[in-house]
């Protein structure tokens, strides 16, 4: 893996078309700075998942996390650049911060996230006792050409571990006096960071202080990354494992 992944940048650039569908795309950058578990958490917070039921056959899933990627842009956000007038990076004014579209805010939010993570089968043969797994995670809008790959290596969680896993990670409630049954669901992202940091063995195609997995502390490794991807990968990891049960 010749392009390592930087877990201790100091920020991120992503950038995206500012009018799609147009004759000439518009590409515009943003430029932020890595977000904390506390940030991300209180994003969560204010994200909204909900089902709803429309009749006695049909029920419709329910999102709202707009506010929430635009309150963490707010806190995040270093300097843009290809905007009208600004041709190279420039730090951003409180001005202008209110006046970047909300939709900018989300995209751009949602642009340091862009990646997919799947199971990695490098073995034709299964042990009796517990495995370990490895977990592709690639990075950028194209899985076909990713701008960076990842590959998480983590120890198959003890049935103990994957009970508290499955209590802690998401709950589900039942909203009383709606005029339609609604049921709420909520994920407690440390759930996934404290399970993350746990099975994690090894994790490649990355650096922190320009050094790779094995010239520091596995501590190093896991304090950089960021919880999002944690989450991304304990997902796959166990949702891989769940279906491996139903079989």
């Amino acid at each position: 893996m010749s392009n390592l992944y930087p877990l201790d940048a100091e920020y991120i650039e992503v950038a995206f078309n500012a009018r799609p569908g147009a004759d000439r795309p518009v590409e515009v950058g943003h430029r932020l700075r890595r977000p904390t578990l506390l940030e991300l958490q209180a994003r969560e917070h204010e994200t909204s998942l909900e089902i709803v039921e429309t009749n006695a056959r049909e029920e419709q899933i329910v999102t709202d996390d707009e506010t929430a990627n635009v309150n963490l842009w707010n806190k995040l956000i270093l300097s843009i650049n290809g905007y009208r007038g600004i041709s190279d990076w420039k730090p951003i004014s409180d001005q202008e911060k209110a006046l970047m579209r909300p939709s900018h805010k989300t995209k751009a939010i949602q642009a340091m996230y862009l990646g997919t993570a799947s199971v990695m089968a490098e073995e034709d043969e299964i042990s009796l006792g517990s495995d370990t797994w490895t977990i592709r995670h690639l990075i950028g809008p194209n899985p076909e050409m990713p701008a960076y790959e990842i590959r998480h290596v983590l120890r198959e969680p003890t049935e103990a571990e994957r009970l508290k896993y499955k209590r802690s990670a998401s709950k589900v409630s039942f909203i009383r006096g709606a005029k339609r049954p609604r049921t709420k669901i909520t994920q407690d992202l440390n759930a996934y960071v404290q399970i993350y940091d746990q099975l994690v063995q090894e994790m490649h195609g990355v650096t922190v202080q320009d050094k790779e997995w094995g010239q520091l502390d596995k501590s190093a490794f896991v304090a950089h990354l960021d919880p999002i991807w944690k989450r991304m990968v304990v997902l796959t990891l166990m949702n891989a494992i769940e279906a491996a049960l139903l079989d």
